[in-house]
């Protein structure tokens, strides 16, 4: 499995025919204090003992960036990612991964995707449980679906406690 970088991507969307990046992402890695990557930093995230075993330096890095995120940081890729969305009276289906996800779990649960489109999203290796409740919800509506998937290379499948409400 890799530690990829799951602060650099992009968005990507379909409209009929049309595909399109819609916003691309590039978070510098925060320095972060050496007691932020120590196990009792990560006992609320309630890993098992074989997920534990498994946690290395990288992966204690991307966690700790994901719960240390500047809220300001996240409203301004939400807002650019929301003027970005085409007006379509066709499904939009929007495909991302990681802080991607991220994003679009924000925009939703802000209402922030106007009622008038239909979009689709497909989240891939999206760490659910590191992403705070009040953006975690509201995901259903007439006009939105969310389907979460995960890669069997991905940083965060042998975390299962990462994304469990979402498998």
């Amino acid at each position: 499995m890799a530690c990829s970088q799951p602060f650099k991507g992009q968005i990507k969307l379909v409209t009929g025919n049309q595909r399109k990046t819609l916003l691309n992402f590039d978070l510098p890695e925060k320095e972060a204090s050496f007691s932020d990557f120590l196990m009792c930093s990560h006992s609320k995230l309630k890993l098992t003992k074989e997920e534990k075993r498994e946690l290395s330096l990288d992966h204690r890095k991307i966690i700790q960036q994901y719960l240390s995120l500047d809220s300001k940081t996240l409203l301004e890729y939400v807002d650019e990612f929301v003027s970005a969305l085409p007006d379509s009276k066709k499904w939009i289906k929007v495909t991302t991964q990681d802080f991607g996800s991220y994003i679009c779990l924000a925009a939703i649960s802000m209402g922030k995707i106007p009622k008038d489109l239909r979009v689709s999203f497909e989240l891939l290796d999206t760490p659910t449980e590191l992403i705070p409740k009040k953006l975690n919800k509201n995901l259903q509506r007439k006009n939105i679906s969310v389907n979460f998937t995960y890669s069997e290379d991905s940083w965060v499948t042998p975390f299962k406690s990462l994304y469990k409400t979402a498998a």
